[in-house]
């Protein structure tokens, strides 16, 4: 769709020209086309008929992967971190138990997802299955080793009301503007929250989470 907005003729004054501009979604379509022109780029020098294969093989790759939302989302949190355990998607993407094992076997019969380690049991678990990290091929061990410290962080109900209080302040700050906040005031503000756990516990947790996030907490 292309808008048509007035055009004042800077020498006559004369509105009834007009010129074309893009919409937004133009605009962002023209993003896209760079982004395909650099992959197409990265094929110069294979003839016509191998580029148009590796054209083919990547929209069916995309329509794969993007014609579910919930594969889609899994697939892109997997590229940022490269490892995951299903209790890790089910919590950070807001996804339900059932969805997420849907996601993870889907991934896993398209070979981009592969078990990396099964998670050790805690001792106050209920029986079932060990969970297990699923990594990329291309992820590296301390992409595992930090999928399988999270998943340990939000098996812990501390850490998950640490983590929610924390992004609360976030958010707050990116409304007021500010990066940094004294450790007196976080707890503080835990207090008044009247939380069932100690609020030293809390900010300590969350104390980690706002700095990993660039907040400073000053002590």
């Amino acid at each position: 769709m292309v808008r048509v907005f007035p055009f004042k003729d800077p020498l006559t004054g004369d509105k009834s020209r007009s010129v074309n501009r893009p919409s937004s979604a133009e605009t962002n379509f023209v993003k896209y086309t760079q982004v395909f022109r650099k992959l197409l780029l990265l094929n110069e020098r294979n003839d016509f008929a191998t580029t148009l294969k590796n054209i083919q093989e990547l929209l069916s790759f995309s329509e794969n992967i993007f014609s579910s939302p919930a594969v889609a989302e899994s697939f892109l949190y997997f590229c940022l971190h490269g490892a995951a355990t299903a209790w890790v998607l089910q919590t950070e993407l807001n996804m339900p138990e059932a969805t997420v094992y849907r996601t993870i076997k889907r991934l896993r019969a398209l070979n981009l997802v592969s078990p990396a380690v099964k998670v050790s049991k805690i001792q106050s678990s209920k029986g079932g299955p060990r969970p297990t990290v699923w990594s990329l091929e291309s992820a590296t061990g301390d992409e595992v080793a930090n999928a399988l410290k999270h998943h340990y962080k939000l098996l812990s109900p501390k850490y998950r009301v640490a983590e929610e209080i924390a992004q609360t302040i976030l958010d707050q700050f990116a409304i007021k503007g500010k990066e940094e906040i004294s450790y007196r005031d976080l707890v503080q503000q835990i207090r008044e929250m009247k939380i069932p756990f100690k609020a030293p516990d809390i900010a300590e947790l969350a104390a980690q989470y706002l700095g990993e996030r660039g907040v400073k907490v000053w002590r």
